[in-house]
């Protein structure tokens, strides 16, 4: 009896899934952004579409960058009116599809594919997949055929497998014809599935909305990359140009000769010209309310420079970076004067408004604006400070980390005598836009030093009051504290030889603090002293003083107390008496911004790369 033999089969399991594409465009923010953005630059769950060496993460991906213009054009892709027409032929390599659209308002077309079985079998039996090669040619204006997507459906599928391609339609007078054609020849055999049709054509109209002054990205995907749900998308842009002035590069932070007050527009980093645009931009800004009328633009061109001054990184070695810079995506409305001093203390500023103006100062090296002793104050300085439970020792400053996505990262740093002298003391904050852990470091120094050089001083003066706003820097001598004559007013003046109301002790070398008539105050070198009361200086000043004027002397063992204005109101006094300013002010060493510039020592650790910004999502559409 001769043996049996069976014969094993293989079929191949069915490997073609319908395609669904996300389609999702984001407003990234207001615009103009400077630069545009590449595919290293936009990233889905972290991971950036291209790599360095010009290699893709993800297949099937494309997108559209629009900075933000006022004239910028349109995003093709996004939805609109679309009028879906059913077909349902089969095309073949003999008979090609051809259709002419007369409809000139048409932005794309849209085709629907299906293949109700893609498979061969072999010859041993074996049922496996196939491959079909089809394409789409485009005439416009009865002109030449241009092909405009030559591809193919490689897999196998016994139960239909349907996909869609998107035709976007350039510009046209009259008509354009579409052709679809299948390149591969028809197998003509039942043993392979190869039947190609048009199920629809959908004549797609797109909203063709600019979004002026918005910057764009569109961005579309096969969502099946990530198990049919959305991504996380992130991008990396540089952000908003704005003005800045027309003597600086903000690339080499460089400012060439004299500023006359005009603009240019730029990309920057630096907080001070950032600031001044919140203030005057319109259309996201204080400028629909304000003008650059109510901010001092020389003020905010001192700070900028401050700014923009190269510091020790903290590395060691000879490393520098500019003291502080803006990094910061502001992503919901708050209340403007919150905005603006968030954006002051970026670069250690306070802000208040005088009626006016938009008054900005910053924590920085000046000269005295004014000078008060006990001969131009009402009644006697108030003095006060905190206790030692409350002076900070450390601060733990949160920072937004660009080596690990934007994330907060803290950077605690401390002062070993404070710690030694009051023992730990935490102080938190949060450096709103600091990118940087130097820059941070540098933060948490200022607050611990500031809140342990807290000596706080009230006065009551009279109409000068109006003269320091918040922000000034006041030099106080107050005898009584001193334990020596220090101040009071001028008696008479002689050129450079200027004549005190009361003795004193002084010698050549000392300097002599005059208030001016027109309202500032200026120091110079005591030359000579004839008697107790006569002093000659070395350098006339800016210009003449007058009798009453308020003096104050400041020698090398006795130095005039420095204060920062926090707070000036108009008080109520007796009919009789003439208007009085109260003024509260915190004492200002001028070595603290010295000391912050050159103490930031860190200790780096390494972290794992990524990168996030703008995180948005939105829901696929089916394509």
């Amino acid at each position: 009896m001769a043996a049996q033999s069976s014969v094993h089969r293989r079929k191949q399991p069915d490997d073609l899934q319908s395609v669904a594409k996300a389609k999702i465009l984001l407003a990234l923010g207001e615009g103009e952004f400077a630069g545009g953005l590449t595919g290293e630059d936009i990233y889905l769950d972290g991971t950036p579409l291209e790599n360095a060496d010009g290699s893709q993460n993800f297949s099937g991906v494309s997108w559209e960058f629009r900075p933000g213009t006022q004239a910028q054009t349109y995003i093709q892709g996004i939805p609109g009116t679309e009028n879906e027409i059913s077909v349902g032929t089969e095309v073949s390599s003999k008979t090609a599809w051809t259709h002419t659209f007369t409809n000139t308002q048409l932005s794309a077309v849209r085709v629907r594919l299906k293949w109700p079985s893609l498979m061969k079998q072999e010859d041993d039996g074996d049922v496996v997949g196939n491959t079909v090669k089809y394409a789409i040619d485009l005439q416009t204006d009865g002109g030449a055929w241009q092909t405009v997507l030559e591809t193919a459906v490689t897999g196998k599928t016994t139960s239909g497998y349907e996909r869609s391609h998107r035709i976007d339609l350039p510009q046209a007078g009259s008509t354009w014809t579409l052709r679809l054609r299948k390149i591969s020849p028809d197998a003509n055999s039942v043993k392979v599935g190869d039947v190609m049709t048009l199920q629809s054509y959908t004549e797609v109209i797109d909203a063709k909305l600019r979004y002026p002054n918005t910057a764009l990205l569109y961005i579309e995907f096969d969502s099946s990359q990530f198990n049919g749900s959305i991504p996380q998308i992130s991008c990396e842009p540089r952000g908003r140009v704005i003005r800045v002035p027309d003597n600086y590069n903000p690339e080499t932070r460089e400012y060439t000769g004299v500023w006359t007050g005009g603009f240019k527009w730029a990309w920057t980093d630096n907080p001070a010209w950032i600031y001044y645009d919140i203030v005057i931009a319109d259309r996201f800004g204080l400028g629909n309310r304000l003008s650059s009328a109510n901010i001092s633009k020389w003020t905010l061109y001192q700070i900028a420079q401050y700014c923009d001054q190269l510091v020790p990184d903290g590395r060691g070695g000879d490393g520098m970076e500019p003291r502080y810079t803006c990094n910061v995506y502001v992503q919901e409305r708050n209340d403007a004067y919150t905005v603006l001093r968030d954006f002051a203390a970026i670069f250690r500023g306070m802000t208040c408004w005088n009626g006016e103006q938009i008054v900005v100062q910053a924590d920085m090296p000046r000269d005295v604006d004014f000078t008060y002793t006990r001969a131009n104050i009402i009644g006697k300085p108030r003095y006060s400070s905190s206790s030692s439970q409350v002076r900070y020792t450390n601060a733990l400053v949160s920072w937004s980390d660009p080596d690990n996505a934007y994330a907060d990262a803290m950077e605690p740093a401390f002062i070993p005598e404070l710690v030694s002298r009051y023992s730990f003391n935490q102080l938190e904050m949060t450096a709103i836009g600091c990118t940087r852990q130097s820059e941070a470091h540098r933060k948490g120094l200022w607050g611990i030093l500031t809140n342990n050089k807290d000596r706080m001083v009230e006065i009551d003066v009279g109409l000068d009051g109006r003269i320091p706003q918040p922000g000034y820097i006041i030099a106080l001598a107050d005898e009584l504290l001193a334990g020596r004559v220090n101040g009071g007013r001028i008696s008479a003046v002689n050129g450079r030889v200027i004549t005190l109301d009361r003795d004193v002790d002084a010698k050549p070398g000392d300097r002599l603090q005059l208030n001016l008539p027109s309202g500032i105050s200026q120091s110079r070198t005591i030359q000579a002293v004839n008697g107790r009361r006569q002093i000659t200086v070395t350098t006339a000043y800016s210009e003449t003083p007058e009798r009453e004027c308020v003096w104050a002397i400041e020698s090398d063992d006795l130095f005039l107390q420095q204060y920062r204005v926090t707070g000036v109101k108009r008080t109520a006094m007796p009919p009789s008496r003439s208007p009085a300013w109260h003024m509260t002010r915190i004492n200002s060493p001028a070595s603290i911004p010295a000391l912050l510039s050159t103490s930031a020592r860190l200790a780096y650790c390494r972290r794992a790369t990524s990168h996030l910004l703008t995180i948005l999502s939105s829901h696929p559409a089916r394509s």
